[in-house]
């Protein structure tokens, strides 16, 4: 009896969190739907069809006269002219910046995370041998001496603490910043070195 009332139990809660789940999905399909209509009603699709019509018919273009610009005094020096942009068919996100950008970007952000977690490991060591020191004198002097460096020690520890949480942080809203951007998922994931 008591088996049969556990199991029936355990068949209603599923069943419950089984409906609470496809009402949540119901409604993101709703939002979904919702969305798609929206997104219908703001693009147009420019068919060959289309493109045929406007090659067709040409584009008209005018031009306005008006009077002569005077020519400028040519400057003593010859001025540099300005560096051209290169043009380079490497792939861009929605604001213009290349593959390239991001790689470098998250690549720093991402040794500055380790450099700092390396640096909490190094401090951990030194903390553990700075107390192992301190148990082992017995003079009151050198324990005293042997504090102070505990004491340095912990506060460093507690301002990488810091500092690796707002790495981390930047790195996060670095990789928010490049999702949202429309960066492809290859330029942002993390290299895995091959053995």
């Amino acid at each position: 009896m008591r088996r049969l009332t556990t199991i029936l139990a355990t068949l209603f809660l599923l069943s419950s969190a089984g409906f609470a789940y496809s009402q949540s999905l119901a409604e993101l399909a709703k939002k979904e739907k919702a969305r798609r209509e929206q997104v219908k009603t703001q693009e147009r699709v420019i068919t060959n069809q289309d493109a045929a019509k406007f090659k067709a018919t040409g584009a008209m273009t005018t031009t306005v006269q008006t009077e002569p610009i005077p020519p400028k005094p040519a400057p003593e020096k010859p001025a540099a002219a300005p560096p051209e942009k290169q043009v380079s068919d490497e792939p861009v996100d929605f604001q213009g910046r290349p593959e390239s950008y991001w790689r470098q970007t998250l690549a720093d952000a991402r040794s500055k995370v380790k450099e700092l977690e390396n640096e909490a490991n190094v401090l951990i060591l030194k903390l553990n041998d700075l107390q192992n020191r301190f148990y082992r004198d017995s003079s009151g002097f050198n324990q005293q001496e042997i504090q102070r460096e505990i004491n340095k020690a912990t506060y460093e520890q507690d301002l990488n603490k810091e500092k690796l949480a707002t790495a981390k942080a930047q790195l996060e809203d670095l990789l928010k910043e490049a999702r949202k951007s429309g960066a492809l998922p290859g330029w942002i994931e993390e290299k895995s070195p091959r053995p």
